[in-house]
């Protein structure tokens, strides 16, 4: 499992810096990211049992849960991760919750990726409070959740693994104990939608596209342009 999850890393966190090419060829030197990603407000409480919630856009799925085995999310701890509170606090309780935050509350969201957990004086500063929003403790796991935030998704530590040798980044594994979804997401099937089945647009989930980019930052879910298979019927059928 680990030998999957290392080569998945790729496609999630990892950054790499590409070389210039010749003069016929695309000229391009950063990071690419796949990208947007939905954003992540991960909660956790403290070795001081506050609840401590920061922000997140590297990592994703890694697997669903449809082949009979438990989902498994991940993010990734950019820098020097065990002089992060999130992580800090995850390795420490063994657990966490993963947020999705609504356009509604994109100022909110924005405030809890704007400054750390812990103050310069190294005392605990709560971020959430700070935010207007609520905590509300899991039922499977001990994390705390953000209330107001229409999707949530409980989670044990799986596994912590560097992102390549020697470095200080680390990769959360993370096992799904428990989904927590605001009705107004659930369609007819019982499924759950990136936005409200009522098309609000302040609805949409919060996704993030590298903000170094020209047009880096927050984007909601867009437009939505078909379903998968449908799209390509007609070349199928011609075949």
């Amino acid at each position: 499992m680990r030998k999957i999850f290392a080569a998945l890393l790729a496609l999630f966190v990892l950054t790499v810096e590409a070389p210039v090419a010749s003069a016929e060829l695309l000229k391009f030197s950063g990071s690419p990211h796949l990208l947007p990603a939905p954003v992540m407000v991960v909660g956790a409480y403290t070795p001081g049992g506050q609840a401590n919630f920061a922000v997140f856009h590297r990592g994703g799925v890694l697997t669903s849960g449809k082949d009979g085995g438990s989902m498994r999310v991940s993010f990734g701890v950019k820098g020097d991760a065990e002089k992060s509170l999130t992580y800090q606090s995850v390795k420490a309780s063994g657990a966490c919750t993963i947020n999705l935050p609504s356009l509604k509350y994109l100022s909110e969201t924005d405030l809890l990726g704007s400054f750390s957990g812990r103050a310069p004086c190294g005392c605990f500063q709560d971020k959430l409070k700070a935010a207007g929003l609520t905590a509300v403790k899991g039922a499977e796991v001990n994390a705390p959740m953000v209330e107001e935030f229409p999707i949530s998704l409980e989670c044990e530590l799986e596994d912590d693994i560097a992102i390549a040798p020697g470095s200080k980044s680390r990769l959360m594994i993370l096992k799904v104990r428990k989904v927590w979804a605001d009705e107004a997401y659930i369609d007819a099937k019982g499924k759950i939608n990136p936005m409200s089945v009522s098309g609000d647009p302040d609805s949409s989930l919060i996704f993030f596209s590298h903000s170094h980019a020209e047009n880096g930052g927050y984007y909601g879910y867009g437009s939505f342009l078909g379903k998968s298979g449908e799209i390509s019927k007609r070349y199928r059928e011609g075949r």
